[in-house]
């Protein structure tokens, strides 16, 4: 029997505990997908051994190696934004010397880690590493790693800027912006650092300078499509809201919706209601704004397929954050008629008034919310077209195509 090729997938995300977040559903269904044509190996920074992963992760119960290697612990020599100011000048000034990889993620880096991917490059030809962050695929290369796609599913150094031209003055933003422009660069030259890249949108392909001999490839995020969906149990004027509920961008989200959009469509709808449904746990601040009667808290449920099953529209107001959701993606799959801002719905190529509805202000959110809570129909007929959609482009058996693909590619068209 011909031996498949091995690919080594390297992440810091591991689909462990449930509920799974966005990043983590990334990695879980890219590991499998992967799995249908090549053998895997994972090398995975993480807290939990991998005993407890392999009861966990089906993926490692269908003979796929685990290796766990413990994060490394915060030093503030290591960190080159928030350590002492020493660090933060030590590391600023290495943004000034020639092809260097950045300093901002020696937090993140593992001499225990490499050498596992040292020992498992001797036990066995590893033919292509996956890996899942720059830094993970500068780790890779430091252990000798020959082929490596580099998954890139946020451009780091735009976020960066973005967030720093957002907030205020302080004594280190000059060198936190030196420092984003520099990763800026950096990820820019990814594909000539790498043998590929992947990205998750199609617009992120600017980002990245051309080369003729790293070809780059869309690998979005996806779902799994749910083979039917109920929609019979629908409560009218239910809302509901899914996400992580520490994560900073949903906290955000949330106190904006319901202290500027809920309010209005309450006015409108009084017997409407926010159902908010997600992986815990939830902040101090966020559960007191959320302490009213027009709210409903559900923290880390083991399945959402209720929640999609009864709602009557799903509300996905971010403000900021990048990549693209997960969770709107998710919800147009249970053909759930779906309000979202442009930073929700964006790399996802779904069509405002097509396949769900976009909106930035608060009062734009109530409009819209409005206007599908009190047109069922429509409503139902916009959750119809935005399934179909997501299973023709956004299941993950389609985004794993285009994995595998890149994967052969770098192969140069050699499988099974």
């Amino acid at each position: 029997m011909t031996q498949r090729p091995l690919v080594a997938f390297l992440t810091s995300t591991v689909p462990h505990p449930p509920p799974l977040n966005g990043s983590m559903l990334r990695v879980a269904r890219l590991v499998r997908e992967l799995n249908k044509e090549f053998d895997v190996a994972v090398i995975c920074q993480s807290d939990y051994d991998a005993e407890t992963l392999g009861r966990s992760w089906d993926v490692a119960q269908s003979c796929i190696p685990v290796v766990s290697v413990p994060k490394p612990r915060f030093s503030p020599n290591r960190d080159a934004l928030w350590g002492s100011p020493a660090s933060v000048l030590k590391s600023t000034f290495f943004t000034l010397l020639p092809n260097r990889a950045p300093r901002i993620f020696d937090w993140a880096w593992s001499d225990d880690f490499v050498e596992e991917i040292r020992q498992l490059l001797r036990q066995r030809p590893v033919d292509v590493v996956w890996a899942t962050k720059s830094w993970m695929a500068e780790m890779a290369r430091a252990a000798g790693a020959q082929r490596i796609i580099v998954d890139i599913d946020d451009f780091q150094g735009a976020l960066m800027l973005e967030q720093l031209d957002q907030g205020g003055f302080s004594l280190r933003k000059p060198f936190h912006k030196l420092q984003a422009k520099h990763l800026v660069e950096y990820e820019r030259d990814l594909p000539s650092r790498f043998t590929s890249v992947a990205v998750c949108k199609p617009e992120d392909l600017s980002r990245l300078t051309s080369n003729r001999d790293a070809h780059p490839h869309v690998v979005p995020n996806g779902v799994d499509v749910p083979d039917t969906v109920d929609r019979d149990k629908i409560r009218r004027f239910e809302m509901l809201f899914v996400g992580t509920l520490g994560w900073e961008p949903n906290v955000e989200a949330l106190a904006s919706f319901v202290t500027h959009s809920l309010p209005a469509i309450r006015r409108s709808l009084p017997d409407s209601r926010l159902v908010v449904a997600g992986r815990g746990p939830i902040p101090d601040n966020l559960a007191r704004l959320l302490n009213r009667d027009d709210v409903e808290i559900h923290e880390s449920p083991p399945s959402l397929v209720e929640f999609y099953a009864r709602a009557a529209i799903s509300v996905i107001p971010l403000l900021t954050g990048g990549g693209t959701s997960i969770k709107t993606i998710e919800s147009l799959a249970y053909a759930l008629p779906t309000v979202a801002t442009s930073v929700a719905a964006r790399g996802l190529g779904m069509q405002h008034g097509r396949h769900l509805l976009i909106a930035d202000t608060p009062a734009e959110l109530a409009r819209c919310c409005i206007h599908l809570l009190t047109n069922p129909e429509e409503a139902r007929m916009l959750g119809v077209s935005g399934r179909e959609e997501v299973i023709q482009r956004l299941s993950w058996e389609s985004v794993g195509d285009r994995a595998r693909a890149a994967v052969r590619e770098v192969l140069g068209g050699k499988s099974v």
